[in-house]
């Protein structure tokens, strides 16, 4: 029975989120079957049989899948309680999670991304796998868009002229609102030069899982890491860790509304500056 309810709670609640978010409580409920060895039912949303369960599930897993697994049953749990169907509400807490300091790339590694380009094999949706991972690249570094406003470009929405380019809402995260991007000279130069097979500047015909098969790909052509910190969203944190050295208002660039998550989440020391206080204290070895 969980499982229709996660139908109905995903029909009602999140009819126009992403297919990827819907995907995510199936596979919830998915691990939760393999903890229990049956079909959960309503009955397990208890506060011992979820810590359990994430107890089970949390081995060679990080502290963030966890907790959106956590997040999943959660969300489900309450909507259950809010129809009536369980008298019990959720009481588990997050795991602990580390905050880890943002990563970006350094113009030297960026330029390595770029010229490793070339090494990428065959097609991409009829345009030559080089140019369209080039393409990628500098329509991320230009604009900081998030992967699927990078896919979901239009060649409607570029003007050759101005070299202006629209990111439309119904792409971008939230989907609710338009974004004009001033496109910078070398980003503009790519898209004049790259083919066009379509509406889409960037289509991407495959799955998914072969998206990041190739980004791993490239990434080894350019001897950078190949974790999961170091995919498209380090275009975006890239972006914003750059205009904040030059003395832009960042978290204004990516649309956040606090300046706290784009500190926090995006902005690489490495680029942006390490906390230096310490060089205002006195020196306390230093005899007066």
């Amino acid at each position: 029975m969980i499982y229709q309810l996660a139908e109905e709670y995903c029909r009602r609640k999140l009819r126009f989120a992403g297919s990827r978010t819907v995907v995510k409580y199936r596979r919830a409920l998915d691990n939760l079957k393999s903890f229990l060895g049956r079909d959960p039912e309503i009955t397990d949303l208890q506060a011992e049989v979820v810590l359990d369960f994430l107890a089970w599930f949390s081995p060679g897993r990080s502290p963030h899948t966890v907790n959106e697994a956590r997040a999943k049953l959660v969300a489900l749990w309450n909507y259950a309680a809010r129809q009536g169907l369980t008298d019990v509400w959720p009481d588990v807490g997050k795991m602990p999670a580390p905050v880890r300091l943002p990563v970006a790339w350094r113009v030297d590694q960026f330029r390595a991304l770029l010229d490793a380009c070339g090494k990428m094999p065959g097609s991409v949706a009829g345009i030559p796998a080089p140019d369209w991972w080039r393409g990628l690249l500098l329509l991320g570094w230009a604009t900081g868009e998030r992967r699927t406003a990078l896919l979901g470009f239009r060649w409607a929405d570029w003007d050759p002229v101005t070299h202006r380019l629209i990111a439309r809402a119904e792409s971008r995260k939230g989907k609710d609102r338009d974004r004009l991007y001033q496109v910078p000279g070398w980003c503009a130069r790519m898209l004049v030069e790259l083919p066009r097979t379509g509406p889409l500047i960037l289509p991407w015909d495959r799955s998914e899982a072969l998206y990041f098969h190739h980004w791993n790909r490239l990434l080894k052509y350019a001897g950078l890491p190949a974790d999961r910190w170091h995919k498209t969203h380090a275009l975006r944190r890239s972006h914003a860790s750059h205009l904040a050295a030059a003395g832009v208002d960042a978290s204004r660039a990516l649309g956040h509304s606090s300046p706290l998550v784009t500190y926090e989440h995006y902005l690489d020391p490495q680029i942006v500056g390490a906390i230096d206080h310490g060089d205002r204290l006195p020196d306390p070895t230093r005899a007066t």
